[in-house]
Protein backbone atom coordinates (compact mmCIF):
# COMPACT_ATOMS: atom_id res chain seq x y z
CA UNK A 1 0.00 0.00 0.00
CA UNK A 2 2.92 2.00 1.20
CA UNK A 3 4.46 1.62 -2.36
CA UNK A 4 1.08 2.93 -4.36
CA UNK A 5 0.74 5.94 -2.29
CA UNK A 6 4.41 7.20 -3.01
CA UNK A 7 4.14 5.96 -6.99
CA UNK A 8 0.55 7.81 -6.59
CA UNK A 9 1.86 11.08 -5.28
CA UNK A 10 4.40 11.24 -8.12
CA UNK A 11 2.07 10.83 -10.63
CA UNK A 12 0.21 13.71 -9.25
CA UNK A 13 3.26 15.87 -8.82
CA UNK A 14 4.01 15.59 -12.32
CA UNK A 15 0.88 16.53 -13.27
CA UNK A 16 1.76 19.06 -11.37
CA UNK A 17 4.99 20.08 -13.41
CA UNK A 18 3.09 19.99 -16.20
CA UNK A 19 0.91 22.58 -14.80
CA UNK A 20 4.08 24.93 -14.00
CA UNK A 21 5.54 24.85 -17.59
CA UNK A 22 2.02 24.97 -18.75
CA UNK A 23 1.55 28.45 -17.00
CA UNK A 24 4.58 30.71 -18.30
CA UNK A 25 3.54 29.72 -21.72
CA UNK A 26 0.27 30.49 -21.04
CA UNK A 27 1.21 34.39 -19.24
CA UNK A 28 3.43 34.70 -22.23
CA UNK A 29 0.84 34.96 -25.03
CA UNK A 30 -1.73 37.04 -22.57
CA UNK A 31 1.53 39.45 -23.63
CA UNK A 32 2.86 38.68 -27.21
CA UNK A 33 0.96 37.04 -30.07
CA UNK A 34 1.56 33.65 -30.72
CA UNK A 35 -0.10 30.45 -33.23
CA UNK A 36 -1.49 28.04 -31.29
CA UNK A 37 -0.16 24.39 -32.69
CA UNK A 38 0.54 26.31 -35.90
CA UNK A 39 -3.06 27.22 -36.51
CA UNK A 40 -4.86 29.42 -34.27
CA UNK A 41 -3.60 32.86 -33.65
CA UNK A 42 -4.38 33.71 -29.91
CA UNK A 43 -2.83 36.69 -27.28
CA UNK A 44 -1.41 40.17 -27.38
CA UNK A 45 -3.97 41.39 -25.19
CA UNK A 46 -2.28 43.52 -22.91
CA UNK A 47 1.18 45.32 -22.91
CA UNK A 48 3.95 43.93 -21.19
CA UNK A 49 4.39 46.00 -17.81
CA UNK A 50 4.88 45.43 -14.34
CA UNK A 51 1.43 46.23 -13.35
CA UNK A 52 -0.40 43.60 -15.88
CA UNK A 53 1.46 41.04 -14.84
CA UNK A 54 0.23 42.12 -11.18
CA UNK A 55 -3.51 42.39 -12.83
CA UNK A 56 -2.70 38.48 -14.68
CA UNK A 57 -1.38 37.44 -10.85
CA UNK A 58 -4.29 38.83 -9.02
CA UNK A 59 -7.31 37.19 -11.12
CA UNK A 60 -5.41 33.76 -11.29
CA UNK A 61 -5.04 33.65 -7.37
CA UNK A 62 -8.66 35.16 -7.37
CA UNK A 63 -9.88 32.07 -9.70
CA UNK A 64 -7.84 29.79 -7.05
CA UNK A 65 -9.29 30.79 -4.04
CA UNK A 66 -13.55 30.85 -6.26
CA UNK A 67 -12.29 27.38 -7.41
CA UNK A 68 -11.28 25.65 -3.94
CA UNK A 69 -14.70 25.09 -2.49
CA UNK A 70 -16.26 23.60 -5.87
CA UNK A 71 -13.26 20.91 -5.32
CA UNK A 72 -14.14 19.95 -1.95
CA UNK A 73 -17.69 19.64 -2.51
CA UNK A 74 -16.91 16.74 -4.39
CA UNK A 75 -13.93 15.35 -2.64
CA UNK A 76 -13.76 17.04 0.76
CA UNK A 77 -17.02 18.37 1.78
CA UNK A 78 -16.23 19.09 5.09
CA UNK A 79 -13.82 21.38 4.27
CA UNK A 80 -15.82 24.55 5.89
CA UNK A 81 -15.70 22.72 9.23
CA UNK A 82 -11.99 21.98 9.40
CA UNK A 83 -11.34 25.90 8.57
CA UNK A 84 -13.55 27.36 10.75
CA UNK A 85 -11.75 24.83 13.82
CA UNK A 86 -8.42 26.21 12.78
CA UNK A 87 -9.41 29.77 12.67
CA UNK A 88 -11.12 29.05 16.12
CA UNK A 89 -8.02 28.47 17.67
CA UNK A 90 -8.39 24.51 17.92
CA UNK A 91 -4.61 24.26 16.17
CA UNK A 92 -2.83 27.29 15.98
CA UNK A 93 0.56 26.01 14.85
CA UNK A 94 -1.13 24.80 11.38
CA UNK A 95 -2.80 27.55 10.82
CA UNK A 96 0.19 29.86 10.95
CA UNK A 97 2.15 27.09 8.81
CA UNK A 98 -0.38 27.37 5.83
CA UNK A 99 -0.26 31.34 6.36
CA UNK A 100 3.39 30.95 6.23
CA UNK A 101 3.01 28.69 3.11
CA UNK A 102 0.71 30.99 0.90
CA UNK A 103 3.45 34.03 1.81
CA UNK A 104 6.73 32.38 0.93
CA UNK A 105 4.70 30.85 -2.57
CA UNK A 106 3.76 35.02 -3.14
CA UNK A 107 7.22 35.87 -2.97
CA UNK A 108 8.44 33.35 -4.98
CA UNK A 109 6.25 34.52 -7.29
CA UNK A 110 7.59 38.17 -7.12
CA UNK A 111 11.15 37.28 -7.39
CA UNK A 112 10.43 35.06 -10.44
CA UNK A 113 8.47 38.35 -11.86
CA UNK A 114 11.07 40.54 -10.88
CA UNK A 115 14.11 38.28 -12.05
CA UNK A 116 12.27 37.82 -15.34
CA UNK A 117 12.30 41.59 -15.98
CA UNK A 118 16.08 42.04 -15.45
CA UNK A 119 17.46 39.20 -17.33
CA UNK A 120 16.56 36.65 -19.23
CA UNK A 121 13.82 33.72 -18.36
CA UNK A 122 16.26 30.95 -18.85
CA UNK A 123 18.68 32.43 -16.40
CA UNK A 124 16.42 33.06 -13.82
CA UNK A 125 14.84 29.16 -13.84
CA UNK A 126 18.43 28.10 -14.10
CA UNK A 127 19.37 29.71 -10.74
CA UNK A 128 15.25 29.17 -9.16
CA UNK A 129 16.37 25.67 -9.77
CA UNK A 130 17.98 25.43 -6.24
CA UNK A 131 14.90 24.59 -4.56
CA UNK A 132 15.31 20.96 -5.11
CA UNK A 133 18.59 20.72 -3.51
CA UNK A 134 17.54 23.33 -0.70
CA UNK A 135 13.98 21.19 -0.06
CA UNK A 136 16.16 17.77 0.32
CA UNK A 137 18.73 19.56 2.95
CA UNK A 138 15.31 21.50 4.80
CA UNK A 139 13.90 17.93 4.98
CA UNK A 140 16.89 16.24 6.44
CA UNK A 141 17.83 19.09 8.45
CA UNK A 142 14.20 19.07 10.30
CA UNK A 143 12.83 15.92 9.94
CA UNK A 144 16.07 13.82 9.43
CA UNK A 145 15.01 12.77 5.85
CA UNK A 146 17.88 11.80 4.95
CA UNK A 147 18.41 11.69 1.08
CA UNK A 148 19.32 8.07 -0.04
CA UNK A 149 21.93 7.92 -3.13
CA UNK A 150 19.52 6.82 -6.04
CA UNK A 151 17.26 9.96 -5.36
CA UNK A 152 20.16 12.19 -5.48
CA UNK A 153 20.76 10.67 -8.57
CA UNK A 154 17.58 11.30 -9.60
CA UNK A 155 17.58 14.54 -8.60
CA UNK A 156 20.78 15.71 -10.31
CA UNK A 157 19.95 13.72 -13.42
CA UNK A 158 16.36 16.21 -13.56
CA UNK A 159 18.48 19.00 -12.39
CA UNK A 160 21.10 19.19 -15.29
CA UNK A 161 18.58 18.17 -17.98
CA UNK A 162 16.96 20.71 -17.01
CA UNK A 163 19.63 23.31 -17.33
CA UNK A 164 20.55 22.18 -20.41
CA UNK A 165 17.23 22.71 -21.89
CA UNK A 166 17.18 25.52 -21.61
CA UNK A 167 18.14 28.49 -24.30
CA UNK A 168 20.32 31.37 -22.18
CA UNK A 169 22.18 34.20 -24.46
CA UNK A 170 25.39 34.88 -24.34
CA UNK A 171 25.19 38.39 -22.79
CA UNK A 172 22.54 38.00 -20.25
CA UNK A 173 22.08 41.48 -18.76
CA UNK A 174 22.26 44.88 -19.97
CA UNK A 175 24.56 45.81 -16.61
CA UNK A 176 26.24 44.09 -14.18
CA UNK A 177 24.18 45.14 -11.46
CA UNK A 178 20.97 44.33 -13.76
CA UNK A 179 22.55 41.14 -14.12
CA UNK A 180 23.43 41.01 -10.03
CA UNK A 181 19.77 42.22 -9.21
CA UNK A 182 18.27 39.17 -11.62
CA UNK A 183 20.47 36.68 -10.58
CA UNK A 184 19.57 37.49 -6.68
CA UNK A 185 15.66 37.45 -7.35
CA UNK A 186 16.17 33.88 -8.97
CA UNK A 187 17.96 32.88 -6.12
CA UNK A 188 15.37 34.12 -3.79
CA UNK A 189 12.83 32.50 -5.59
CA UNK A 190 14.53 29.66 -4.98
CA UNK A 191 14.61 29.97 -1.36
CA UNK A 192 10.52 31.07 -1.23
CA UNK A 193 9.60 28.16 -3.08
CA UNK A 194 11.77 25.62 -1.18
CA UNK A 195 10.17 26.86 2.31
CA UNK A 196 6.85 26.77 0.21
CA UNK A 197 7.40 23.36 -0.52
CA UNK A 198 8.39 22.02 2.78
CA UNK A 199 5.43 24.22 4.91
CA UNK A 200 3.10 22.34 2.50
CA UNK A 201 4.38 18.91 3.34
CA UNK A 202 4.68 19.82 6.74
CA UNK A 203 1.19 21.25 7.29
CA UNK A 204 -0.82 18.45 5.23
CA UNK A 205 0.54 15.71 7.96
CA UNK A 206 -1.47 17.79 10.23
CA UNK A 207 -4.73 19.09 8.02
CA UNK A 208 -6.31 17.84 4.85
CA UNK A 209 -4.35 19.29 1.57
CA UNK A 210 -7.97 20.84 0.47
CA UNK A 211 -8.21 23.41 3.67
CA UNK A 212 -4.58 23.74 3.82
CA UNK A 213 -4.77 25.13 0.33
CA UNK A 214 -7.36 26.92 0.82
CA UNK A 215 -5.96 29.39 3.41
CA UNK A 216 -2.58 29.65 2.53
CA UNK A 217 -4.32 30.58 -1.24
CA UNK A 218 -5.95 32.92 0.92
CA UNK A 219 -3.13 34.13 2.08
CA UNK A 220 -1.53 34.58 -1.56
CA UNK A 221 -4.72 36.62 -2.60
CA UNK A 222 -4.60 38.96 0.22
CA UNK A 223 -1.08 39.89 -0.47
CA UNK A 224 -1.28 39.98 -4.11
CA UNK A 225 -4.42 42.16 -3.87
CA UNK A 226 -1.71 44.50 -1.45
CA UNK A 227 0.73 44.13 -4.16
CA UNK A 228 -1.74 45.43 -6.86
CA UNK A 229 -3.44 48.33 -4.76
CA UNK A 230 -0.22 49.98 -2.98
CA UNK A 231 1.37 52.68 -5.22
CA UNK A 232 4.44 51.83 -5.80
CA UNK A 233 6.15 52.85 -8.97
CA UNK A 234 5.85 51.22 -12.05
CA UNK A 235 2.42 49.48 -11.06
CA UNK A 236 -0.27 51.12 -13.20
CA UNK A 237 -2.42 48.43 -14.94
CA UNK A 238 -2.59 49.51 -18.85
CA UNK A 239 -5.18 47.21 -20.91
CA UNK A 240 -7.54 48.61 -23.91
CA UNK A 241 -11.10 48.04 -22.72
CA UNK A 242 -11.87 46.08 -26.00
CA UNK A 243 -9.83 42.94 -24.78
CA UNK A 244 -11.45 42.90 -21.35
CA UNK A 245 -13.81 39.82 -22.33
CA UNK A 246 -10.63 37.73 -23.45
CA UNK A 247 -8.35 38.60 -20.67
CA UNK A 248 -11.19 37.07 -18.42
CA UNK A 249 -11.19 34.24 -20.68
CA UNK A 250 -7.36 33.92 -20.53
CA UNK A 251 -7.11 34.95 -16.99
CA UNK A 252 -9.38 32.27 -16.00
CA UNK A 253 -7.83 29.42 -17.92
CA UNK A 254 -4.37 30.47 -15.95
CA UNK A 255 -6.33 30.67 -12.37
CA UNK A 256 -7.98 26.69 -13.40
CA UNK A 257 -4.46 25.58 -14.28
CA UNK A 258 -2.76 27.11 -11.08
CA UNK A 259 -5.59 25.72 -8.44
CA UNK A 260 -4.83 22.25 -10.11
CA UNK A 261 -1.18 22.55 -10.25
CA UNK A 262 -1.20 23.28 -6.08
CA UNK A 263 -4.03 20.69 -4.96
CA UNK A 264 -1.83 18.33 -7.01
CA UNK A 265 0.99 19.83 -5.71
CA UNK A 266 -0.28 19.39 -1.91
CA UNK A 267 -1.54 16.15 -2.31
CA UNK A 268 1.54 14.86 -4.16
CA UNK A 269 3.68 16.03 -1.65
CA UNK A 270 1.90 14.57 0.98
CA UNK A 271 1.53 11.03 -0.09
CA UNK A 272 4.99 11.03 -2.12
CA UNK A 273 7.21 12.81 0.52
CA UNK A 274 8.76 16.34 -0.17
CA UNK A 275 11.79 15.59 -1.64
CA UNK A 276 10.59 13.13 -4.38
CA UNK A 277 8.23 15.81 -4.82
CA UNK A 278 11.27 18.62 -5.33
CA UNK A 279 12.80 16.34 -7.54
CA UNK A 280 9.74 15.36 -9.77
CA UNK A 281 8.88 19.50 -9.72
CA UNK A 282 12.66 20.00 -10.91
CA UNK A 283 11.43 18.89 -14.92
CA UNK A 284 9.39 21.81 -15.00
CA UNK A 285 12.24 23.70 -17.27
CA UNK A 286 12.17 20.72 -19.50
CA UNK A 287 8.73 20.44 -19.78
CA UNK A 288 8.36 23.74 -20.53
CA UNK A 289 10.48 24.01 -23.85
CA UNK A 290 9.13 20.58 -24.78
CA UNK A 291 5.14 22.05 -24.15
CA UNK A 292 6.74 25.35 -26.28
CA UNK A 293 7.94 23.13 -29.26
CA UNK A 294 4.61 21.50 -29.22
CA UNK A 295 1.92 24.34 -29.10
CA UNK A 296 4.12 27.42 -30.06
CA UNK A 297 6.04 26.01 -32.70
CA UNK A 298 8.99 27.06 -30.75
CA UNK A 299 11.19 24.14 -32.41
CA UNK A 300 14.02 22.22 -30.34
CA UNK A 301 18.16 21.99 -31.33
CA UNK A 302 19.88 19.01 -30.73
CA UNK A 303 21.08 20.09 -27.44
CA UNK A 304 17.40 20.60 -25.95
CA UNK A 305 16.50 17.27 -27.50
CA UNK A 306 19.28 15.59 -25.56
CA UNK A 307 18.41 17.42 -22.60
CA UNK A 308 14.62 16.13 -22.96
CA UNK A 309 16.32 12.56 -22.71
CA UNK A 310 18.60 13.36 -19.79
CA UNK A 311 15.17 14.50 -17.66
CA UNK A 312 13.20 11.34 -18.72
CA UNK A 313 15.82 8.91 -17.50
CA UNK A 314 16.23 11.04 -14.22
CA UNK A 315 12.24 10.96 -14.06
CA UNK A 316 12.44 7.20 -14.39
CA UNK A 317 15.14 6.72 -11.56
CA UNK A 318 12.89 8.45 -9.56
CA UNK A 319 9.98 6.87 -10.12
CA UNK A 320 11.18 3.32 -9.79
CA UNK A 321 13.10 4.32 -6.10
CA UNK A 322 10.26 3.49 -4.31
CA UNK A 323 10.35 -0.29 -5.66
CA UNK A 324 13.86 -0.50 -4.34
CA UNK A 325 13.01 1.60 -0.75
CA UNK A 326 10.18 0.83 0.88
CA UNK A 327 10.20 3.82 3.06
CA UNK A 328 7.54 6.25 2.92
CA UNK A 329 8.32 9.68 3.46
CA UNK A 330 11.80 9.86 3.83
Amino acid sequence: MRLSYIQSGLWLLMLAAVQLALFPLFVGMMFQEKFILGAIKWGGLIPQTPGNWQLIFWIQALVCVAGIPMLAKFYYPQMGEDIKKIFAGENPKVLKIALLSGFSLFVAWEAIAIGCWLIPAGVVVGFFLIYPILTTLGAWKFWGYRPHQTRITAMTIVTIGSLFALKVPAIFAATAIQGFLGILAAIVGGIAFSSYLLLTYRGTRSLHPLPFSAIALGTLLGFASLSLILPLPGIAISMPLWELPRLMVGSLILGILALVGYAFTAYGILLAGVTRGATAIACVPALFVLFGSILIQDFLDLKQIFALVIVILGLLVLITEPMVRQDWYD
